[in-house]
């Protein structure tokens, strides 16, 4: 009976040590350059999209671009077809960048931090006052994308192909282990056969990428040229709002193309900064507030969302995605934008209103609009006007009786049943006297006239009296004529 029992612990102790061979040897072996995931079918699939593009455009504010569609933004008409497709899709209200000049947004786009850039670096130039050598020895998206066996390709206009010493338009050639791979290099690629130069470029070779599972990467990144950017004004335009025709020209070929018309594909349209350094462009909180929309099949359509994003949520985004590792504390604590796609969860409700015309009369008719943004679509609203008036309905019309101020109220009910109201006070003039001109409103604007309206029965009881002295002084002063002779008349005295 020893010897059995004996037997049955070796057994038992030889079956546990086999069990933790075995276990040891189906465990993942560490990710690095050998064990890369080869083919596409390895993948796994995205939480909201399997392909994705970024347009990067450039120096453009939220306000100047949207209009008044955003809650506290004045009305803008700079860029029809961006404030179109912001409608059509989901815009980003309370999206900021993350520094200035260009150059450190661009990065950390694609790396989770500014590394203190405050210009652009030349890897070929020794390091600058801002203590950056470059490229930058520090880990970027691409090397978790190449860990999970995702495909990546950034183009550019007006662009060579290749790595090239400076970083701009494509931030990667910012970074050491991209700058110094020739392979990873090869994916720097030039985006059109023609270069635009100050005119209107087509990126066919991008365009022609899109139009098979074979030539597309499950990331692409696309920089236009300076003048398809807007980044500054062209000649070869004809019109101002050169970046706003570009897009027209070139997104609608992207969301017709087979991956985003057969594939779970997601744009996402991004301007890098507004004005410069110092901008504050936010409508309703501080911040550098900028342009972007999400468009395609994955995304919400006529959505806008209020929450906090940055370029680092856009990092986040995709490590949210595709179950990434984050590169840095800014993307590992930026919120991703989950909320902005289709299956996604809602955005905090917010409302608002912006009435036409600005400037109210009383008797006039008042086109009233109310703003909504997150929540779960679709929204009604109802409308208090201050003077016992009361309404339903997105857009409608009002007239005030009388002048004065009024306390207007709408409230927005989404979908879910929350409710949130939104009250402004106008202020309501009296009735236009002088050909339909509104005598307040005019002043009002134009300080100087009200200067002059105050001055001009000064000036006139003035001159009139200095008129009526010069008249009694003519009388005393002039020889009397008359009673004299006719013959005398005339005649030097």
């Amino acid at each position: 009976m020893g010897l059995l029992s004996k037997s049955l612990e070796i057994l038992f102790i030889c079956f546990i040590l086999l069990g933790t061979t075995i276990a040891a040897d189906r465990s993942p072996s560490p990710i690095n350059s050998l064990n890369l995931a080869s083919s596409p079918a390895t993948i796994q699939q995205g939480a909201a999209f399997d392909y994705v593009v970024i347009i990067i455009m450039e120096n453009h504010s939220l306000c100047s671009i949207a209009g008044n569609m955003v809650i506290g933004c004045a009305a803008s008409t700079i860029a029809p077809y961006e404030a179109a497709l912001a409608q059509s899709y989901t815009l980003a209200t309370n999206y900021t960048a993350v520094g200035h000049p260009s150059p450190p947004d661009y990065v950390a786009l694609i790396s989770g931090s500014t590394f203190n850039m405050s210009s652009e670096c030349f890897p070929i130039q020794p390091c600058g006052s801002d203590h950056l050598c470059c490229p930058i020895n520090a880990p970027n998206i691409v090397d978790r994308f190449d860990q999970a066996g995702l495909t990546w390709k950034a183009y550019a206009e007006d662009y060579d192909g290749g790595c090239r010493d400076r970083g701009q338009p494509l931030p990667f050639n910012y970074f050491q282990d991209i700058y110094n791979n020739a392979t990873r290099c090869k994916n720097l690629v030039n985006a059109s056969t023609v270069w635009p130069l100050n005119n209107t470029g087509n990126p066919n070779i991008f365009l022609n990428d899109l139009g098979s599972t074979a030539t597309a990467s499950n990331f692409m990144w696309l920089s236009p040229s300076p003048c398809d950017q807007w980044h500054h004004l062209c000649t070869g335009y004809g019109a101002t709002n050169q970046g706003d025709v570009y897009l027209s020209n070139v997104v609608p070929k992207i969301l017709a193309s087979t991956i985003f018309t057969t594939q779970r594909a997601a744009l996402f349209v991004l301007y890098d900064e507004g004005v410069g350094k110092g901008s504050d462009t936010c409508p309703s909180v501080r911040g550098d507030c900028v342009y972007a929309v999400w468009a395609g099949p994955q995304v919400k359509r006529g959505y806008m969302c209020g929450a906090s994003y940055s370029h680092y949520s856009f990092l986040s985004t995709l490590e949210w995605n595709w179950g990434l590792q984050n590169l840095t504390s800014n993307d590992g604590s930026a919120r991703p934008m989950s909320e902005l796609f289709a299956a996604g969860p809602p955005c905090v409700l917010q409302a608002g209103f912006v009435n036409n015309p600005s400037h109210l009369q009383a008797s006039q008719t008042i086109v009233f609009s109310g703003l909504a943004s997150g929540g779960v679509q679709s929204y009604s609203y109802t409308w208090n006007f201050g003077d016992g008036g009361n309404g339903r309905g997105q857009t409608i019309s009002h007239s005030y009786s009388k002048y004065g101020t009024y306390r207007t109220t709408v409230t927005v009910t989404d979908g879910a049943g929350k409710t949130l109201t939104a009250s402004r006070t106008l202020t309501v003039a009296t009735a236009p006297l002088f050909g339909g001109i509104c005598l307040q409103c005019f002043f009002k604007s134009n300080p100087t006239a009200s200067v002059v309206l105050i001055g001009l029965p000064v000036g006139l009881t003035l001159a009139i009296g200095i008129m009526t002295f010069v008249r009694k002084r003519r009388r005393k002063t002039l020889p009397r004529l008359e009673g004299l002779p006719p013959e005398t008349l005339g005649k030097k005295q």
